[in-house]
């Protein structure tokens, strides 16, 4: 059953494609990205949150390292020292967390960018595959298809196909 649903979808495949001239475009979302303003701008934004993120971690590391230097201080009685190493522990501790939730929302951020550019580039690119009369477009970075001519769709006839092999 499988290979011959394979088989009709196949033949209707050849078929619409060999009734037409098919004209298949290909795009490049990083290079996009990185050519235009608009990813530019992205980007800067981005890089300026990792920026901050990444001095407060920086700053975080410094005072670890101070206590660290205090803790094996000769100077500190025993009860100093453990209150220096709890101290110490707890900033290893809030650092780490800092750290992870850096991390999540900079991956978020990303996300959230790149799906908003995503949603605004959409149109442009459909735009551009009616207007050059592409068939077909291909994002080259992930499987997929970014752009169809509704013309090659042939979902209602394998539908009917099916159905007629199959009745109820």
């Amino acid at each position: 059953m499988r290979r011959t649903i394979v088989l009709l979808i196949a033949i209707f495949v050849l078929n619409a494609f060999a009734f037409s001239e098919v004209k298949i475009g290909v795009i490049n979302p990083q290079k996009i990205m990185d050519s235009t303003k608009k990813g530019i701008a992205i980007q800067k934004r981005l890089e300026k949150l990792q920026g901050e993120k990444q001095q407060k971690i920086n700053a975080m590391q410094d005072e670890i390292k101070k206590l660290q230097k205090d803790v094996m201080s000769p100077a500190l009685n025993n009860e100093a020292r453990q209150r220096k190493n709890i101290e110490l522990q707890e900033k290893q501790k809030t650092l780490k967390r800092y750290v992870e939730d850096a991390r999540n929302e900079f991956a978020r951020e990303s996300k959230k960018e790149f799906l908003n550019l995503e949603k605004e580039l959409m149109p442009l690119i459909e735009n551009l595959g009616r207007q050059k009369g592409f068939t077909i477009i291909i994002d080259i970075t992930r499987p997929g298809i970014v752009y169809y001519d509704k013309a090659i769709d042939i979902t209602t006839d394998v539908i009917k196909a099916v159905d007629a092999k199959y009745p109820g």
